[in-house]
């Protein structure tokens, strides 16, 4: 029997949790609690046919996977013994595509009826469904009595398609084994580990910080690049560009890598190398040339950007421009170069994080278009929790009793991600250290007391399983059990149904399904406003007595001033907060201007914030910034943030509505303050 994609990625996840119920596992997954049952059921017949107990769903409350099918995995990776699969329509489409590009003989639909273990029609809807997925990569798949099926397009397009696949394929758990599948045909193969093997001896040689994930994602390319080479299919570069590749120290990297793969020593190959290691490397907090001069300048371009549209201000500005860095560095040539990257949880940034997803989106459109580059959202959905990590750092009240450290491969933000997230979760523990699963592997860590890792590691420490984002179940469910590990105690989870049954002996129901929602973050409710916040809409903080019309003012000062006064007068701010105001515009200039008459004015929480605020002054006859005829004013916001995230929400609605240049113009024609006040409430939700 074999174990299909889905059923395999679930058993997957349960081998990494502790325990879990159904309710957290239909959070995790986004399936149905039918299509889990389905699952769990096809796994445990594929456990029963090797002699191993089955994981018990029916009727209890928590799943726990038993402790001799997660000694029999364990087992498996140690001596690698295979994980049977059939292969999904996706990963059909791409193994058709690699089994191509690596393959110099003729194929015919034989050979891939054989490969796939399909049906001729099948194997044919698959070839025009390819098609269609490799359009935009300008390569194509084409039949041809001579050539068989073959690959139409330039050799470095049908590269980035590889790496597109590669980057999804690597994904499933038993990627492994589906790339000993394709190979297996192959009288001549080149072992992956010693690719990876020779990646990790050039990253210590040369001193760099390769991405774990993209390392991985590398490796597994040049196991297919390899037979590029071996059949002399070559890239082509304009001079200019081998000039300016060959000047860049990744090119002795690229050299070193040629040689121990004992690959040809061709020009154009050796700078195709270079810009992998440049997409793979993390960028250090100097620049050495002038292209990474710009990028560096970039870099401290968006920090000042993003703190322009989000209103807020980083107490460590030039330690955000060097992190920053380090990751625009890499994402630039791998946006120039189309090196693909998977983000897994791009479509939870976008629905968790949309007002900041939708702020970086805005934010690098100008780079994109100076830069002549494609940004992908993937690559926007990295910089999005990037920047997130840095806003939800929590402030720590009482010192920490406990050290831990966390395990990512996926590089900084997603680090950075896991490290916040713990630290509001829990005020008991301290994350001391933020470690690659290869830093995890060769290093000694029986000091710490605890491992929080995103994926399944081997540690005699207390390990616990975590993603860089957690819904409010997965943060219920990791919390019950570091408690119960810490200090002993454990929550008793009662069922939702069981609760809806008792209050609805007491008293009438009349939304359900609403109710069955509000009690299932119930839990985490107190716990998370602790350091988030409520999120206030728009109209919850433009009311009437905190929005004004006036005929004209004196200067912009006395403007910034009359803006701010309503949140004066009701204690929302301090004096310091406006005189902080006025000097960030003097000192950086008119920044706060956002649209043709519009200033949103602020300055940092801890400048004279006591709560959450926000006032509007319409002026009817435009004030001058810095005196400056350039700079028009007549709409002027001043908000009064208490942290840095939880304006975004009404900041989001603001910017949504000013990016209409209508509503500017709607807006200087209302007359009276109710009017005002009614065009923002209408204009103060959010999809």
């Amino acid at each position: 029997m074999m174990i299909d994609k889905r059923p395999s990625l679930l058993l997957d996840y349960l081998l990494k949790v502790k325990s879990i119920n159904m309710n957290q596992i239909i959070d995790a997954t986004q399936l149905t609690k039918r299509q889990i049952s389905y699952d769990l059921d096809k796994v445990n017949q594929w456990l029963k046919e090797r002699e191993l107990p089955t994981i018990q769903f029916k009727g209890i409350h928590y799943i726990v996977v038993p402790d001799a099918v997660v000694e029999y995995f364990r087992n498996m990776e140690i001596n690698h013994h295979e994980w049977d699969f059939v292969f999904s329509e996706e990963e059909r489409l791409a193994v058709i595509y690699l089994y191509l590009f690596m393959r110099n003989d003729t194929i015919s639909s034989f050979h891939l009826t054989q490969l796939l273990q399909v049906s001729k029609n099948t194997v044919i809807t698959d070839l025009k469904k390819a098609n269609q997925i490799n359009c935009p990569f300008l390569v194509e798949i084409q039949y041809s009595r001579k050539h068989g099926y073959h690959l139409v397009g330039t050799e470095f397009d049908k590269r980035a398609l590889v790496m597109h696949y590669i980057s999804h394929l690597i994904q499933v758990p038993y990627f492994g084994k589906l790339l000993d599948y394709l190979l297996k045909e192959e009288t001549t193969k080149i072992d992956y580990r010693e690719i990876l093997n020779i990646l990790k001896q050039i990253e210590k040689q040369f001193s760099l910080n390769f991405v774990e994930e993209r390392l991985t994602q590398l490796a597994s390319f040049l196991i297919f690049y390899y037979y590029r080479q071996r059949e002399k299919k070559f890239v082509q570069f304009h001079s200019d560009e081998v000039a300016l590749l060959k000047k860049d120290p990744m090119h002795k990297v690229a050299i070193m890598l040629s040689q121990l793969l004992q690959l040809k020593d061709e020009e154009s190959e050796l700078c195709y190398l270079t810009i992998q290691f440049l997409g793979l490397s993390f960028g250090k907090s100097s620049a050495p040339n002038s292209e990474q001069d710009l990028l560096f300048k970039l870099s401290e371009q968006l920090v000042f950007d993003f703190e322009t549209k989000a209103c807020i201000v980083f107490e460590k500005r030039d330690d955000v421009v060097h992190t920053l860095y380090q990751h625009f560095k890499p994402a630039y040539f791998r946006m120039k170069y189309r090196i693909p990257v998977e983000n897994p949880l791009l479509n939870q940034i976008k629905s968790e994080h949309k007002e900041l997803y939708m702020i970086v989106k805005e934010i690098l459109h100008p780079i994109g278009t100076l830069l002549k580059i494609n940004i992908p959202e993937e690559e926007i959905g990295f910089i999005t929790i990037h920047f997130g990590a840095l806003l939800e750092r929590p402030k720590q009240e009482m010192p920490e009793k406990k050290k831990a450290i966390v395990v990512c491969p996926s590089g900084i933000s997603s680090s950075l991600m896991v490290k916040h997230q713990l630290e509001s979760l829990f005020s008991e523990i301290m994350v001391e250290k933020t470690l690659s699963l290869r830093e995890f592997q060769e290093g000694k860590f029986d000091q710490y007391d605890l491992v929080f890792s995103t994926v399944r590691i081997e540690t005699k420490l207390p390990c616990f399983y975590v993603k860089p984002i957690m819904t409010p179940n997965e943060k219920h469910n990791l919390v019950n059990e570091v408690y119960h590990l810490l200090f002993g105690i454990q929550y008793h989870d009662i069922s939702l149904k069981e609760l809806i049954q008792i209050i609805g002996k007491f008293t009438t129901i009349y939304d359900e399904e609403g109710l069955k929602q509000e009690l299932g973050n119930l839990t985490f409710y107190k716990k998370e406003n602790a350091y988030k916040g409520k999120q206030p809409l728009l109209e919850d903080l433009l009311q009437a007595e905190t929005i004004q019309v006036m005929e004209e003012v004196f200067d912009w000062k006395e403007a910034v001033k009359a803006a701010a006064n309503p949140l004066l007068i009701n204690g929302t701010i301090e004096t310091s907060y406006i005189e902080a105001m006025i000097e960030n515009i003097d000192t950086l200039g008119p920044y706060v201007i956002i649209g043709p008459e519009v200033a949103i004015p602020h300055a940092g929480p801890e400048k004279g914030v006591n709560r959450i605020g926000m006032s509007f002054l319409k002026l009817k006859k435009p004030v001058y910034f810095l005196n400056n005829y350039d700079y028009p004013v007549r709409l002027m916001f001043c908000i009064a943030a208490t942290d840095n995230t939880t304006h975004l929400k009404a900041l989001s609605q603001l910017t949504e509505l000013l990016n209409e240049k209508n509503n500017i113009e709607i807006i200087k024609e209302l007359e009276s303050i109710d009017e005002i006040r009614s065009f923002f409430r209408q204009n103060s939700t959010i999809d």
